[in-house]
């Protein structure tokens, strides 16, 4: 940032008029920052960047994983995407990887005191209002395979419905984004801060990006509570009907942690995500949002990354091919079939267990079979009848 010009920007006397002028017009074209609104854009830029270097270290992490599979097992039998929410998951980090980057374009606004029009100001519009509106999208399909699985025990093992649904969520994108920039002109424009889609196109702002976060806001809080009390055993669906139960009912240990662990993404999404929604409903009421509120909630909005990272480290390490393959080195893997090794009714796996609890199970009650066997991702053998 060069020597200060007008009122403390960079700005010039012609500049400052037009950047003043265009704050109040529908086609803004210039913004002339402030020391402190410089400021407020590098945190952003701080916080993009933390999520960048989260989401790269997880990706990293993915790909040793797949690495370790193969090399473990090269005749296969595994696969990445095993489950939906393997689908889910890594659709939503690499939306966050391109929310977390349009975060980072602002480094350049920061620097330079000002902000225009120009190719680099369409291409931080495009690649934020796609990274946002894939969060958003990913978190509702993500709550709701949760909410549906939780209580009514279907579409565990649909990966057709995950890669389709992913699949229209990309082609939705893919043409708002597009046919917006390609039929309207001055698309991806100041405003005033950053560059995104300019208030003259409002409903374009709604339709595109505030309907589906606020949905996905209200999805997240709506869908968590009666999936919590599914999972405590006060409520449960019996011949198609919800039924509350005031005491609760039994129900596993590894029920319960596998659905939470699920359902704490739209959980802070949903976290995440308001400070942002109420800067908005106060520029939607009053027209005007002091600058120190919107970076705040444009900050907070871009930790998303770097949280989504460190919540699915901690508490979902089953997915991903995060759980070491395991492989017995005195048996010949080509004699080894699941198939081969059955298990009892009552040690099947329920609606909600997912792969570590299968091993933990199985160790305990048939020791001698579990040293003998091949423990995959993708194994659909003992009890594995249905996963989340």
């Amino acid at each position: 940032m060069s020597g200060l010009g007008v009122n403390g920007t960079v700005c010039n006397a012609q500049q400052y008029n037009q950047s003043v002028s265009s704050g109040s017009s529908l086609n803004p074209t210039i913004t002339c920052l402030t020391h402190g609104q410089t400021i407020g854009l590098s945190l952003i830029a701080e916080t993009s960047l933390l999520s960048l270097l989260c989401l790269m270290i997880l990706f990293i992490l993915i790909c040793r994983n797949v690495l370790r599979y193969w090399k473990a097992l090269p005749n296969g039998g595994w696969r990445l995407l095993q489950f939906p929410p393997d689908i889910y998951l890594l659709t939503l980090f690499f939306f966050d990887i391109l929310q977390a980057l349009g975060g980072a374009f602002n480094i350049r606004w920061a620097r330079d005191g000002i902000v225009t029009t120009g190719s680099y100001c369409v291409a931080q519009g495009i690649v934020q209002q796609t990274g946002e509106l894939g969060v958003a999208l990913t978190t509702l399909l993500l709550a709701s395979h949760t909410f549906v699985t939780a209580l009514w025990s279907v579409g565990m093992e649909a990966r057709g419905p995950a890669f389709g649904l992913v699949g229209l969520v990309w082609v939705f994108i893919a043409l708002w984004v597009g046919l917006g920039n390609g039929l309207n002109k001055m698309y991806e424009a100041p405003t005033p801060y950053w560059c995104w889609i300019p208030k003259r196109y409002f409903a374009e702002q709604v339709a595109g990006e505030y309907a589906w976060i606020l949905l996905a806001w209200f999805a997240s809080i709506f869908m968590y509570i009666p999936v919590y009390l599914s999972v405590t055993g006060h409520l449960s669906v019996d011949n198609g009907r919800l039924r509350f139960h005031w005491k609760g009912r039994p129900i596993g240990t590894a029920n319960r942690r596998a659905t939470l662990r699920l359902l704490i993404f739209p959980f802070a999404y949903s976290i995440i995500v308001l400070p942002l929604s109420v800067s908005r409903l106060k520029q939607f009421v009053h027209g005007d949002v002091p600058s120190a509120i919107q970076f705040f909630s444009a900050s907070m909005f871009n930790l998303s990354g770097a949280i989504n990272v460190v919540l699915f480290l901690v508490s979902n390490p089953q997915f991903l091919l995060f759980i070491p393959p395991v492989v017995e080195q005195d048996v010949p893997m080509q004699s080894i079939s699941p198939s081969l090794d059955p298990v009892p009714q009552s040690l099947q796996l329920s609606a909600l267990e997912l792969p570590n609890d299968l091993e933990e199970q199985r160790s305990s009650q048939h020791p001698e079979s579990s040293s003998n066997s091949v423990v995959q991702p993708g194994d659909s053998g003992p009890g594995l009848e249905r996963i989340i």
